[in-house]
């Protein structure tokens, strides 16, 4: 069939209303024109392109089919195709019109290139990289290649080679904003907020008003517990985008967590107006609202209208557990017992879920009990060193028993600084390298030590001045498993021990929802956290008879029944005085913000007794686990 295409005159008119957006009026034309020149391809890929703009799929196709007709061999028609077969939501037919282009023109890098696109939604990373690959050894400058295997690389859960692909990219194009962007999120799923915070900003240096990158920067902050910093770029990206419904969750997410009920209300009333549609994540943080705010009636008729299939993955164990907490104000124990297994069940399938560094955290801490048993009865010279007044106090316990509302009451004292959960020791104890075995711990020189507590002071110092007047508490409960390398580094610290009922530490770990890290990854399955429980407490039992560990118990149920009494006798171990202003911890609280254990709502309200003895309300499916605890609840004077 001979090609007829009109003047060039006449087709660059068309073109130009193509390329000024001017979409319905180049088909109109380009069909106009096809009457008078019915063999030009040239008109047919307009019209297709055109009717691809359009969203037109299957007609796109049909015109690249017509111009195919006239020109078998016409490489751009078949990758013009293969473009609006991918758009229209088939990848596996898109893939093979690439093919056909590719066959025509073997040097064709933008068809590789849009080949590894079509793979990628596939669902084959493996794929499109190849195809990325032979796009650049035909075109080795072709930066959105490179971005494109960067996100296939990411896909493939390997966000470094992601990040050299982004770089490679940005080498190329400097002001490629979408790079900076993609490479934020590599940067995140590796582990380092701090710089996909850095990647994101400059995207937006970029591209001002670039509403996604506002949005994960959030995300990345809050992954760096900043959040009010997060709450901040989610509403730069409301303004900038005020229909964007991720931001408007994500904003619901932050306050929700920092407990701030009025912002939460007036976050949902913006998206609702804001939004065509309301997104069943909105609709969880509404009911969330509801439940926080004491109103369990409405709370329950708007999750039952939430289907968990629509909700991001992530969210779901968020929708499960609330499930199980309005079982649970509903006394219906039962079903709140099956809906917290379901949420953990589904944290365990979650992508966040750490399983094996879970396992190898465990694994090191039954080996550090071991280790203590083997050499408790071995001869160990204590240290002479003088009480010293930079000396910290550590204030430990297993997770969830009560040292967030010690904290917030301790914190309220003039002469008390409290560092919640922050990594001066981790950082000390990194220092030595390798994990140390306890008897390496017990053989450090004074030259390793005196290193090691450098930087423990140069961590702390981000938070509070060593040198001011007063008693500094490093507070992170799970620190009582390392309370041999504690009492190495400060051999006269004291510690704070909150205990609270066994099983109420444990079922209360097995309901929260904590931010996974290797060691909260444990507190997914009840065998786990109860094992955890023993082990961890054995730790501290053989420690404190080796190295004489000076340490002050305080209950949670006593403190809840006697706050000033319990609170006194701690205050006279730390060597402090009472002051009034205790009894209005709640005001410290509200002054914080936002702490970042689950215990925020707790502490901010009056003193409450409902969360002692909870366990026994689900006595039935704990009392297997009676034989385990029983040595502990004996030890601390509670009963089964």
């Amino acid at each position: 069939m001979k090609i007829q295409d009109p003047p060039v005159d006449h087709l660059q008119s068309i073109i130009n209303l193509y390329t000024q957006g001017l979409l319905q009026q180049a088909l109109y034309e380009s069909s106009q024109m096809l009457e008078r020149f019915p063999n030009s391809i040239v008109l047919y890929n307009i019209a297709g392109a055109s009717n691809a703009g359009l969203m037109q799929f299957d007609d796109a196709i049909d015109n690249y089919k017509q111009a195919l007709k006239i020109k078998p061999d016409y490489a751009e028609a078949y990758y013009n195709m293969g473009i609006a077969l991918k758009d229209k939501g088939d990848p596996e037919a898109a893939i093979d019109s690439y093919k056909q282009a590719l066959k025509i023109k073997p040097d064709y890098a933008e068809a590789y290139n849009n080949m590894g696109i079509a793979l990628k939604d596939k669902g084959d990373p493996e794929a499109a990289i190849d195809s990325y690959k032979q796009a650049l050894k035909i075109k080795p400058d072709y930066a959105e290649a490179y971005n494109n295997m960067g996100n296939a690389l990411t896909d493939k859960d390997d966000p470094v080679a992601a990040i050299d692909s982004y770089k490679q990219t940005l080498k190329i194009k400097p002001d490629y904003a979408e790079a900076y962007y993609n490479m934020g999120i590599a940067l995140k799923d590796k582990g380092d907020p701090e710089a996909a915070i850095d990647s994101y900003k400059q995207a937006l240096k970029i591209k001002p008003d670039y509403a996604e990158a506002y949005n994960n920067m959030g995300i990345a902050l809050t992954d760096k517990d900043d959040p009010v910093a997060a709450i901040d770029s989610y509403k730069q990206a409301l303004k900038i985008k005020p229909d964007y419904a991720d931001a408007y969750i994500n904003t619901c997410e932050a306050y929700e967590k920092s407990n701030k009920l009025a912002e939460l209300s007036e976050v949902i009333s913006r998206a609702k107006t804001a939004l065509k549609e309301f997104p069943d994540d909105l609709l969880l943080y509404e009911a969330l609202y509801y439940f926080r705010s004491n109103n369990y009636e409405h709370s329950e008729k708007l999750i039952s209208l939430v289907n968990i299939d629509q909700l991001d993955l992530m969210r779901r164990p968020k929708f499960l557990q609330l499930k199980a907490k309005l079982n649970h104000y509903q006394k219906n124990y039962k079903s709140a017992f099956n809906s917290f297994a379901e949420m953990n069940h589904a944290v365990i399938n979650s992508s966040d879920y750490k399983g094996k560094e879970a396992q190898v955290f465990f694994d090191e801490l039954l080996h550090r009990v071991q280790q203590l048993k083997n050499i408790v009865e071995t001869p160990y010279s204590q240290s002479l060193a003088e009480p010293s007044i930079d000396t910290p106090t550590f204030l430990i316990g297993f997770p969830r028993s009560g040292t967030t509302l010690l904290d917030t009451i301790l914190r309220t004292h003039s002469k008390i600084n409290v560092i919640e959960e922050k990594a001066m020791l981790l950082k000390a104890q990194l220092h030595f390298g390798n994990k140390l075995s306890i008897v390496d711990i017990e053989n450090l020189t004074n030259g390793e030590l005196a290193n090691a507590k450098e930087i423990y002071f140069k961590e702390l110092e981000k938070f509070v001045s060593t040198k001011s007047d007063g008693c500094i508490i490093d507070k992170l409960p799970l620190n009582i498993v390392d309370a041999p390398i504690i009492h190495k580094l400060f051999p006269t610290a004291k510690f704070i021990l909150s205990l609270r009922h066994p099983l109420d530490s444990i079922l209360s770990c097995w309901m929260q929802l904590f931010r996974l890290n290797p060691a909260m990854s444990n507190m997914v399955e009840l065998d786990r956290i109860v094992d955890f429980y023993g082990e961890a407490m054995t730790v501290l039992e053989l420690s404190e008879k080796r190295y004489s560990l000076n340490i002050h118990r305080i209950r949670y149920e006593d403190l809840v029944l006697d706050m000033k009494l319990e609170v006194s006798n701690l205050l006279k171990f730390l060597e402090l005085g009472w002051e009034n202003e205790l009894e209005d911890y709640q005001k410290t609280a509200l002054k914080r913000g936002i702490i970042s254990t689950p215990s925020y709502s707790q502490v901010i309200e009056p003193i409450y007794k409902t969360a002692s003895y909870r366990w026994e309300k689900y006595r039935k499916p704990l009392e297997k686990y009676f034989v385990k605890i029983e040595k502990w609840t004996t030890k601390f004077g509670y009963e089964l």
